[in-house]
């Protein structure tokens, strides 16, 4: 990062010839702040996989400098082969805004990113700091909530067991249900956002950096970065012995402290095995550390020469920036091509006001819309609501930010006909909305199995539902249930149904509708055909209620949103 005296223009220079390049970033924050938004919105939700992408632009620039040498050694050669980049990008920028999809902007970026500095720096430089480049799709929203479930309800049940193996290791005596851990004085669950995935998630991605800046062969980096799940399903189990730990020899609220802070721990004792990985490997440097005995014995005697020599020691790496200027000669050849990126963007913002499709996203069902008592073929069904039973209508905290509805029916019917059914339906965001009953069951220490999907007929004719039976840990009796989903009017089963409409959604965009989750839970247990037929009769009565509204038929109209009943914090 250094350039001759006489290509080292002063400061005026450098202001004029940046300042097409400064036209440029403010250009491209223009275009993507409503994306950048979203990304922020992502990164600090509660729970959130993507809270390790607020670190990525620290790890670039760091890849950056490492490859500052190589950088300062290659020609400083724009050329238009970034222009296909950067039309790519902006007609992937337009589809997505057209479609209203945000992953489809985001991935956009990518190309943008990339038509700038082939288009700026040239081909030689972008291809040297590419890797970085693309790391930049590490702080992307991208995978949709239903992919991230079902890979990582497996991981969080192992990392529950393991954490409980732990737990016994070391003579504190605790049992696991499920998600569930269960010690003599304190429980916790196991909650997605504690799986170990969010672990996996941004272990891959400081491995992938760590692999990266640390100098030895191919297959070396490779081993460190392959470590990742193996390790990420210890530390993250090790972590969640530690709350039980805490919480089993202090006190819960020392859990819940301990729980929050956690994550410190985890990227530290990652750093740690990682370092330490890498010197087992025989690796040569990270960042200028020697973690081989040969480069410790290199660097000393590299020292010594150069005090022997009375050369001047190298400069730290802020001295080095500090005093680093770009070469006249180089950006004064960007200058047309960063004149042609900025009107490429112009042209992108212009077009993305005028694509724009307006969409007036319907509201969901709103609660009034939902009788608190309707009468269906003879049984007259009213809802429980009184001081007693408060949670009408209501999700427990945890539950909310995990499912993120813009709206909840969550109500017990009684019926004339002796049958007490709960329906529970969420509404939102497809993305948000909709998880796994399997998932949420094996969560609350229950097993699952799948009956079948029967036609049950209704006054606005059959709709094909999930019937299910479920079976509580040291429950005798099991029960059943019966679910179904509503993606764009159109009823559907399972779960990959949803992922594949999702992933349509994604790419191709919705056209505003709320979509659901409904689920009808009868609260007598048994599986015999006179309470089946009692859950059935139920939801014809029901669907003949708010079906016309989720399939669209008829508008769903303005209600506040759900309110939170306080809930204990998950770990």
């Amino acid at each position: 990062m250094t350039a001759s005296a006489e290509n080292t223009p002063g400061i005026k220079a450098i202001a004029a010839l940046l300042a097409p390049l400064a036209i440029g970033l403010l250009l491209v924050a223009k275009l993507y702040l409503p994306t950048f938004h979203y990304w922020w919105d992502e990164w600090t939700a509660p729970g959130s996989f993507y809270a390790h992408a607020m670190f990525v632009p620290f790890f670039i620039a760091v890849m950056v400098y490492r490859n500052r040498h190589s950088i300062d050694e290659c020609t400083w050669k724009p050329t238009w082969l970034g222009v296909g980049w950067l039309a790519s990008g902006i007609l992937i920028f337009l589809a997505g805004q057209r479609l209203d999809v945000v992953a489809v902007k985001s991935f956009s970026f990518l190309f943008i990113l990339l038509g700038a500095c082939f288009m700026i720096m040239g081909k030689g430089r972008t291809k040297i700091i590419m890797f970085p480049l693309v790391f930049v799709l590490m702080m992307m929203p991208l995978i949709p909530d239903q992919i991230i479930n079902g890979i990582a309800f497996p991981i969080q049940l192992k990392s529950a067991q393991l954490a409980t193996s732990l737990l016994n290791l070391i003579q504190l005596h605790s049992v696991c249900e499920g998600t569930m851990i269960r010690m003599d004085s304190y429980s916790m669950a196991v909650e997605l956002p504690c799986s170990g995935f969010k672990t996996l998630v941004s272990l891959m991605t400081f491995t992938a950096a760590f692999s990266y800046l640390v100098d030895g062969e191919t297959w070396k980096r490779w081993a460190l970065f392959l470590c990742t799940i193996p390790l990420s399903l210890f530390i993250n189990s090790l972590r969640i012995a530690f709350i039980g730990i805490v919480g089993e020899l202090i006190s819960k609220e020392a859990a819940s402290w301990f729980h929050d802070y956690s994550g410190f721990i985890v990227l530290t004792l990652a750093f740690l095995f990682l370092f330490n990985f890498a010197r087992v490997l025989n690796c040569k440097s990270f960042l200028g550390i020697p973690l081989s005995e040969a480069e410790e014995i290199r660097e000393r005697e590299e020292a010594a020469a150069r005090a022997e020599s009375g050369a001047e020691p190298e400069q730290a790496w802020w001295q080095e920036v500090l005093t680093w200027r770009p070469g006249k000669k180089g950006l004064q050849a960007s200058m047309p091509y960063a004149v042609a990126f900025d009107a490429m963007i112009l042209v992108a913002i212009a077009g993305s006001s005028y694509i724009t499709r307006p969409l007036h996203p319907q509201p969901p069902i709103a609660t009034f819309q939902v009788p608190l008592q309707f009468a269906y073929d003879g049984v007259t069904y009213t809802a429980e609501s009184n001081a007693q039973n408060p949670a009408v209508d209501r999700l427990q905290k945890e539950e909310a930010e995990a499912l993120s509805p813009t709206r909840v029916i969550n109500r017990v019917y009684k019926g004339s006909d002796g049958s007490v059914t709960n329906i529970f339906m969420t509404s939102g965001s497809g993305r948000k909305t909709f998880h796994d009953p399997h998932s949420c069951m094996l969560g609350s220490n229950a097993v699952m199995t799948d009956v079948g999907k029967p036609d049950l007929t209704t006054p606005l004719g059959p709709i094909t539902v999930q019937e299910s039976t479920y079976q509580l840990h040291g429950d005798p009796e099991p029960n059943r249930i019966m679910y179904c989903y509503v993606v764009e009017g159109k009823v559907l089963q399972d779960k990959y149904q949803i992922r594949n409409a999702i992933m349509r959604q994604m790419i191709m965009g919705d056209a505003g509708r709320p979509s659901y989750f409904v689920r009808f839970l009868p609260q007598s247990k048994g599986l015999d055909d006179i309470r089946r037929g009692q859950l059935v009769h139920f939801i014809a009565g029901m669907w003949g209620q708010i079906g016309p509204i989720l399939a669209g038929q008829k508008p769903g109209l303005a209600d506040p949103s759900p309110i939170q009943m306080p809930g204990v914090v998950a770990h």
